[in-house]
């Protein structure tokens, strides 16, 4: 019979106390682990940072510069790339798998070196459209809605706001992610992929964006005609036919006008230069002002 019960066991392992030791790691790995985009290249993206915030947790494991040492540092010079945020937890994943290889080879026994990129590669994929959901349509969002009412009432409190608002759970997710990818190690993870999960927690991120994206649309987004006109004793308002067929339709109008455009991967700069000749035209002719 097969063991169900790999959700229990994974609630004890991340009850589990970390000691001074693994600590000092977690704690290691959450600060190296933010030079993560110092250096990055078409060919390797993250890769070279990788393996350069390895070193030290390489060194440890096999010794410096030992053959062993050489070997794990070219393993993870390959191509990389995920959301900085969620690293933490890959990287202290790995360097448990290293110290499972090491402790292999000291007992003899055989361990797959190929699995250990073979979950750097099967990690960084999701773990980036968890992040990309998490930091840009959910964290960066959410900031931006709450700041911007401050900061359009002139109080100082807009950008302070904001920067607690991102970074307070950014170094959150950072840290707890180091800890419980040591806790955890790599069998939860694989179940998790394999489950679904992983998955099923980036799409509620998604929602959760689109949600404020839309929110913000409405109170930020402002449009409105201004032309009047007299036929024959009666009067007609053109915002107000628009608010007749919805509320809020040339905002919207402009918002998705945008998104579509952008989402071809054109230049914001044109969008803007756009906009403002529209608005400079349609003013000049008495549309709106």
């Amino acid at each position: 019979m097969t063991n169900t019960n790999t959700g229990t066991d994974a609630a004890v392992t991340m009850k589990t106390k970390l000691n001074p030791q693994q600590k000092k790691l977690v704690s290691s790995v959450f600060w190296r682990s933010m030079w993560l985009m110092f250096c990055t290249s078409y060919t390797k993206q993250q890769g070279t940072t990788f393996g350069w915030t390895m070193i030290p947790y390489l060194e440890d494991i096999y010794g410096k510069e030992t053959d062993e040492f050489y070997e794990a540092m070219s393993r993870h010079q390959d191509f990389f790339n995920t959301t900085p945020g969620m690293s933490p937890f890959i990287f202290s994943l790995v360097i448990s798998m290293e110290q499972e290889r090491k402790s292999a080879m000291d007992t003899g026994r055989e361990f797959d070196d190929s699995s250990i990129e073979a979950l750097k590669v099967a990690l960084m994929g999701p773990f980036a459209g968890i992040g990309d959901s998490v930091y840009s349509g959910a964290l960066r969002i959410i900031a931006t809605g709450i700041a911007l009412g401050f900061s359009q009432m002139g109080s100082w409190m807009g950008p302070i706001l904001f920067a607690l608002l991102y970074n307070i759970p950014n170094v959150l997710i950072r840290y707890f992610g180091a800890s419980y990818g040591l806790k955890l190690g790599s069998t939860y993870i694989a179940n998790a992929l394999a489950s679904g999960a992983l998955k099923a927690f980036t799409k509620g991120f998604a929602v959760l964006g689109l949600i404020m994206t839309g929110a913000m649309t409405a109170q930020y987004v402002s449009f409105k005609t201004t032309y009047v006109a007299d036929f024959g004793g009666a009067t007609f308002n053109l915002q107000g036919v628009l608010d007749q067929i919805m509320p809020g339709l040339l905002p919207l109008a402009i918002t998705m006008a945008s998104f579509f455009y952008l989402r071809k991967k054109n230049k914001p700069v044109t969008v803007l230069l756009v906009m403002f000749a529209a608005a400079v035209v349609l003013t000049v002719l008495g549309i709106c002002g």
